[in-house]
């Protein structure tokens, strides 16, 4: 029996291997991607449970406290609204590089204004907040203040008080 071993034969062609050797590279790329992505963003940060501490009145004003807040979370990711009687306000964003945010409910603007003692950005315990009228005393009336996640405008803690 002669076989013959012919030398010209290829398994693959050049064309057909370098396809293959892209898609797989391409596939392994994104493969890589998906997988380093997740460690690089990290979990995002969960609304925090926080509580305040009592309403102090001084010159038509409210001032009160962060009394304790279980995670520092940047001011970015929080807004506020005030309802006075039985009107609410739009929910406004609090920012670090601001101190106060104009809030109108009815047909009256207030001031919201938060201090950061810190200065590093973050909601932690010991900030403030304090609720004005815009360049006047507060009226007499019962004041909710409402703290908010901004991701979903979810509660997180109010205070009331009368003035």
């Amino acid at each position: 029996m002669n076989a013959i071993i012919r030398k010209d034969e290829q398994a693959v062609s050049p064309v057909i291997a370098t396809i293959l050797m892209v898609a797989i590279t391409v596939v392994l790329a994104a493969v890589l991607y998906v997988m380093v992505s997740g460690l690089l963003t990290g979990p995002s940060a969960s609304r925090p449970v926080l509580t305040f501490g009592g309403v102090s009145l001084s010159s038509g004003n409210a001032t009160f406290a962060v009394a304790s807040v279980s995670s520092s979370v940047p001011y970015s990711n929080y807004k506020v609204t005030l309802q006075v009687g039985a009107t609410t306000g739009s929910p406004i964003a609090v920012a670090a590089e601001t101190t106060y945010a104009t809030l109108t409910v009815g047909s009256t603007d207030y001031r919201v204004y938060w201090t950061d003692l810190a200065n590093e950005g973050n909601l932690n315990d010991g900030d403030s907040f304090r609720v004005t009228g815009d360049g006047v005393a507060l009226g007499t009336a019962s004041y909710t203040f409402y703290l908010l996640w901004s991701a979903d405008n979810g509660q997180i803690q109010t205070k009331t008080w009368q003035a």
